[in-house]
């Protein structure tokens, strides 16, 4: 025969909930030997971290567990995890319950985690109730009866059960919301947390009483549930019965929690009000207010909030808002992150992180709450955090740290623990610590500044590639740090070593030297010569360079005073001199600091607009020179010409000299004859009285050099003459001519460069 549970007779109890037939009783449980009877604190029975936990379980994990309790049923029989029901939908009760959603069939597993999840209450502590009020999770052949009163809800001894309230879903909900009734109200129930409370062994009055004070509203609801403590006989025998005076069900709670889940007490030092989210550390007899979620956080090993009453609040003494700062009974003094606590050293330390070594200043824990905490290395003035930064505190704020070098260069110890960004999050930024002349990236960002001469310089973003970044960032810095460093002018790649004139582009991996004449427009950044020598010459860039920005195919030619767009390939390739032209990326700014003029002209060609008959050759870069006659372009080997707009025009200044047949390239001079240009020695420039005019490098480069000038022309009609005295003396035949010429070849010219030279008397 089935052994049912024993009913202890019982005096009248009047009660709306509480039924007693198994909570006076010891369950059938075989002994897990895991609770201890002296763990049992009539006041703490359980804590509100975990009672009211709507999170402990999923219905799949409630479902585990009633099938390692129960892992076959007796046949014929229905048991727990077999059980099925069809639920009913229930409104929110407002500060007690969310909704229910009601489904046909429903797993008892599953109604207990829906239950659990929408009124508040652990699914562990639904259970264990199940199982102490009528030993539903083990029983192997349960009946009707123990599934209709399954948490003992509106069963009072002395009557029948109310049937409104029978069934395992009723019986499952209403004692949860039940619970919550109690927590929603704590003062107007019979036992209330945070008071000294008298409460009996038995029914019996004669069994006596005693004073408790109940430390939590978990526990408070418990005894308004069930309203009895375990008397010192039914502890003695834990799993077993007492004397005719003890009554079992909240030893039987707390020994089947123990046994199934581990302890009850768990997480009791982060409490708040149900009415009042502020949360509180519970410590001695102080609380202190936790202000923030990065707070609660930092002291997660306490455990989960729990829920307490306002009059078991009121009980401690408020305190300062929780800080970082711990202090353990034997005065050592904590900071704690991440779960760690790490000893300070010395009251100066504790200050320097926003802390006192007096009660105000540190959170009082004892050793137990302590003991949650990982211990961690001595504290020190350098922090590093896991977001990358790194500060100096110090008397209560943190100056950040570019790098090690900037460290070092500062006198501070090398040394540093990696925490969270949170752990000094309260503290103020103060001035960083950064060494001169280097770059920084705003952490988080694709920006950079320039740090020197005291200063922040934001590098503008089509210089950054330009200086080498962000390769060339020597670390990051936040934006609050950056905002302390006074702000100079934008960082545009240009720059000048303190004390010369030279001004420098970097660029290319490099630096180049802006040699143009046109540097005063440049906004140059003042750096120490260390700083230029880490990017490598590249060279110089003066007027004839080709150059573009990051942003842009735009080409532009440099100019001795301005920058001009290039229109056509063929002009890149005429100022290269016919090769593939180099053109040299500079960042946006610095052609954006450069006056500019129109679109270049091509070097080396002739042009004219429509507003003057007068011809122009574009001397590269340099200027534009009129010509009188076509023949002085042609015989260089320049023919053709084109239109083109005045404005072009105007970009070039005009040379003072017309073209003649006398041109100088760098210190050569040369005459023009026959398609090409001849060199003419030193010693014979005086036979050609001709204005020589200066063609630039550009002009020059394009040029055909052909045989060299000698004392002997010829025009085309034959006729032979002897540059002698400033004059062209006829030469009669090639007879006298071969006297004359020792072998030397005469230049065939054209009659106007010979009409230029007086004749004189025959040779």
């Amino acid at each position: 025969m089935k052994r049912r549970l024993l009913v202890v007779p019982a005096a009248v109890i009047v009660s709306l909930v509480a039924g007693l037939l198994g909570s006076l009783t010891p369950t059938a449980d075989e002994p897990a030997a895991a609770a201890v009877a002296s763990d049992f604190n009539a006041g703490d029975i359980i804590s509100d971290a975990l009672f009211f936990d709507g999170a402990a379980l999923t219905a799949s994990e409630v479902q585990a567990t009633l099938s390692a309790k129960v892992p076959s049923c007796r046949s014929g029989y229905t048991c727990l995890k077999d059980y099925r029901q069809t639920t009913t939908t229930r409104a929110a009760v407002a500060g007690r319950c969310d909704a229910y959603t009601g489904a046909s069939n429903e797993l008892a597993s599953v109604i207990i985690a829906k239950v659990g999840a929408a009124c508040g209450i652990s699914q562990k502590a639904l259970l264990v109730l199940l199982e102490k009020e009528q030993g539903l999770v083990s029983d192997t052949w349960p009946d009707s009866t123990q599934y209709q009163k399954a948490t003992g809800y509106a069963c009072p001894d002395t009557a029948a059960c109310d049937s409104t309230y029978l069934g395992f879903f009723n019986q499952v909900y209403n004692a949860a919301l039940q619970f919550k009734r109690y927590a929603a109200n704590p003062t107007g129930w019979n036992h209330v947390a945070g008071r000294v409370n008298a409460i009996r062994y038995s029914p019996s009055a004669s069994c006596g009483s005693s004073n408790v004070f109940i430390q939590n509203q978990a526990t408070a609801g418990l005894y308004n549930y069930t309203p009895y403590q375990p008397n010192g006989a039914a502890l003695a025998n834990l799993y077993g019965t007492g004397d005719g005076c003890s009554a079992y069900g909240n030893r039987n709670f707390w020994r089947i929690y123990t046994d199934w889940f581990g302890s009850t007490t768990a997480g009791t030092s982060l409490v708040r009000t149900t009415s009042n989210a502020t949360v509180y550390i519970v410590s001695g007899t102080s609380k202190y207010p936790v202000l923030n979620q990065e707070m609660l956080t930092a002291y997660a090993p306490l455990g989960q909030v729990g829920f307490v009453s306002q009059s078991y609040l009121d009980g401690f003494a408020t305190m300062q808002p929780a800080g970082r700062v711990m202090r353990s009974p034997n005065g050592t003094i904590y900071f704690t992150d991440a779960s760690i606590k790490l000893p300070f050293g010395s009251c100066g330390l504790v200050v320097d992180y926003g802390g006192k070594c007096d009660v105000s200043g540190f959170v009082q824990l004892s050793d137990d709450q302590l003991s949650g905490f990982a211990t961690g290395p001595a504290m020190g003035p350098i922090l590093g955090t896991t977001a990358g930064s790194r500060y100096y505190v110090t008397s209560g704020t943190k100056r950040e740290i570019l790098d090690n070098t900037s460290q070092s260069a500062a006198g501070l110890p090398s040394g540093f623990n990696v925490l969270t960004e949170s752990a000094v999050s309260a503290l103020p930024y103060a001035a960083p610590i950064v060494r001169d002349a280097v770059f920084a990236t705003q952490r988080g960002t694709s920006s950079y500044s320039y740090l020197g001469n005291k200063s922040a310089y934001p590098v503008d973003a089509g210089a950054a590639a330009g200086a080498g970044l962000p390769n060339a960032s020597a670390g990051s810095l936040s934006p609050n740090s950056l905002a302390l460093i006074p702000k100079g002018a934008s960082f545009t790649g240009i720059v000048q070593v303190a004390g010369t004139a030279t001004k420098y582009v970097l660029a290319d991996g490099g630096s180049y030297a802006w040699n143009t004449g046109s540097t005063s427009a440049l906004p140059a950044v003042a750096v120490p010569q260390a700083f230029l020598g880490a990017y490598p010459s590249k060279g110089t860039i003066v007027a004839g360079s080709m150059i573009k920005t990051p942003s842009s195919a735009t080409v532009y030619i440099v100019m001795a005073d301005k920058l001009l767009p290039v229109g056509a390939w063929e002009s890149l390739v005429a100022l290269a001199g016919g090769k593939t032209p180099v053109i040299t990326t500079v960042p946006d700014s610095l052609v954006a600091a450069i006056p500019k003029g129109p679109v270049a002209l091509t070097s080396n060609t002739l042009v004219l607009s429509t507003n003057s008959a007068t011809v122009y050759l574009i001397n590269g870069v340099t200027n534009k020179i009129a010509l009188s006659n076509f023949a002085f372009a042609n015989e260089a080997g320049i023919t053709g010409y084109s239109f083109t707009t005045q404005a072009r025009l105007d970009a070039y200044p005009t040379s003072a000299t017309l073209l003649g047949f006398g041109l100088t390239c760098g210190s050569t001079d040369y005459v023009s004859a026959g398609g090409s240009v001849h060199k003419v020695d030193p010693g014979i420039k005086a036979l050609y009285p001709f204005a020589f005019v200066a063609l630039d490098s550009y002009t020059c480069q394009l040029l055909k050099v052909t045989t060299p000038a000698t004392a002997f022309i010829r025009t085309p009609d034959g006729s032979i003459f002897w540059l002698d005295g400033g004059t062209k003396r006829p030469i009669g035949s090639m007879q006298r001519f071969a006297e004359l010429s020792k072998g030397a070849a005469y230049l065939d010219v054209h009659p106007l460069f010979a009409s230029a030279i007086p004749t004189g008397p025959a040779a």
